[in-house]
Formats: structure tokens, sequence, C-alpha cells
């Protein structure tokens, strides 16, 4: 018999939390992200951050979050962007947006632009509308997401 590898604990890790067994899939998710499964990581820090079979650990929940967008993960990214973001460090949640956007993540483009609207009188409307307009038009955002950015910008006036 052969021995499980990172996909398939990372697999049975999700079909675990699926069926919420939530205790298993983050000892599976450990497994998996100890071999190298780089999603694996980012669910970890989730886990973690949302006190998911867990005790809640925001700080754990950011290391597990840096080393998935470190080891290119764009969820891991998004999830670190969102933590400096909400305790209002703007400038590393701009750094980690920029990356997950650069990886694809057309929610990421949305939060690029609230967060540039969220300057006040200091904003720049270019940076704006430039990325409410690249998340309305991206093919990777949610419904949501590009509902929202289409709203932002018909509130600046803008299409």
């Amino acid at each position: 018999m052969q021995e499980p590898t990172k996909d398939d604990w990372f697999l049975e890790a999700n079909n675990a939390w699926d069926a919420g067994a939530h205790k298993k899939a983050l000892s599976l998710f450990l497994k998996a992200a100890a071999a190298g499964e780089t999603h694996a990581l980012n669910s970890v820090g989730y886990f973690l951050d949302h006190g998911i079979g867990v005790k809640k650990d925001a700080a754990a929940a950011r290391e597990w979050y840096r080393k998935a967008a470190r080891a290119g993960d764009v969820a891991g990214c998004a999830n670190l962007a969102i933590c400096y973001r909400d305790e209002g460090n703007f400038r590393w949640a701009r750094f980690w947006f920029e990356r997950a956007y650069a990886q694809g993540d057309g929610d990421a483009a949305l939060e690029l632009g609230r967060l540039f609207l969220w300057e006040g009188p200091n904003r720049n409307d270019h940076k704006v509308v430039d990325y409410l307009g690249k998340a309305a038009a991206s093919a990777s955002i949610t419904p949501n997401g590009r509902k929202a950015a289409q709203t932002l910008l018909k509130s600046l006036g803008r299409k």
C-alpha cells in the first residue's frame, strides 16, 4: 500500500471539512502543509483565524497566511491583506492585495479600489477608478465583488 501524498491529505482534509469533521480536517491540513501543499498552509490559517476546530488565534493565523502567501498561494495573499486591512494597516494591506491581484484575484482589485477610496481628501481618484474598473472587468471575481465594483463606479459617476 502506498503512503498518502500531500494531495491525498489535502483532498481528505477538504472532505472532512465538508462533512463537519473540523478537528480531523485541521489535522489533515497540517499533514498536507508539512508535506509542502501550499493551499493547506492557507487552510490552516483560515481554521485558526475563524476558530474552526481550534481556538481562534489571529497571530498564528497571520503566520500561516504569510507562509501560504510566500509560497505563492493567492488566497494566502488575500487573507493576509484582509488581516492587515482589518487592523487598519493599509500600507501592508495594499502590498498583499496587490500581490493577490497580480496572481489573478479580481476581488483583490475591488479591495484595492476601496483602500484608495478610503484615503479621504488625499485619495487618488485615478487609482480608485482604475482598480474598480479592473475588478468589474475581471473574469476571476465573485458575483458580489463585481456588483460592488460596479456600484462604487456608478457612485463615482463612472460606468
